[in-house]
């Protein structure tokens, strides 16, 4: 490579943080110039933050001198500005709402200090704010119920859980496990002396009763996700910013 040519590339990618392809390509359109070649780089950045922000230009401008011309820097100073952290985590993972109710449970369990001992203090969790309470004590029996499973979920603040489906106006999953709680409540309740709580546990889970009751709440459970998110979304404000 001619020296010259090499001295122009380096003294362009201290002046920018450009890529090596790019920065050869600039170079060839200014004749070897490094300022000249960072200017058309800066004009070119700002182009595409105007386009991806729709900021005006001068806005766009401060925002790529602070950031150093950083592109992903400035998109994200942007963002930070504009949108609270749970704002945020909706518009990322708005095509996998699991993911987006996880990153908030996390954003809400840090921000709020709530103590665990692998589960949640649910004593806690009823001192939060409505919106958020509802949605920690559904995302936190959820998360148990994937768990533990199904029979034993229902031995696992049930009755919080369905008062915050009764809130979420989710009455039919609400009316569901408590259907399933009766009914496991009645089969306990016929325990003869010989029978083991493992063969307990299976002839709860053999009831023709109490699965119907778990295949409808594996039926409603993917919609409870949605629902969550578009909890998230009306109370937005309630949630970690």
């Amino acid at each position: 490579m001619d020296p010259t040519h090499t001295q122009a590339l380096q003294q362009l990618r201290t002046l920018i943080p450009i890529g090596l392809r790019h920065a050869q390509a600039l170079l060839e359109r200014c004749a070897d110039n490094p300022q000249q070649a960072a200017e058309l780089y800066k004009s070119e950045l700002l182009q595409v933050l105007v386009e991806k922000s729709g900021l005006p230009q001068e806005q766009a401008r401060e925002q790529l001198h602070a950031a150093a011309y950083d592109l992903n820097r400035a998109l994200h100073a942007i963002e930070e500005a504009r949108f609270s952290l749970t704002q945020r985590i909706l518009r990322k993972h708005h095509r996998d709402p699991g993911q987006a109710l996880d990153l908030i449970a996390q954003a809400i369990e840090t921000a709020e200090q709530l103590p665990r001992q692998y589960w949640l203090d649910f004593a806690r969790l009823e001192q939060l704010a409505p919106a958020p309470r509802c949605f920690m004590i559904l995302h936190e029996w959820l998360a148990f119920e994937g768990w533990e499973g199904f029979d034993s979920a229902l031995h696992f603040h049930l009755p919080q859980a369905i008062a915050q489906l009764r809130h979420l106006q989710q009455d039919d999953l609400a009316n569901t496990l408590e259907q399933a709680d009766q009914r496991q409540q009645q089969l306990r309740a016929t325990q003869a002396k010989e029978e083991s709580p493992v063969e307990l546990s299976m002839r709860i889970n053999q009831d023709p009763l109490f699965n119907r009751c778990e295949d409808s709440f594996n039926q409603q459970r993917p919609q409870l996700d949605a629902h969550l998110y578009q909890w998230v979304e009306r109370y937005v404000e309630q949630f970690p910013t």
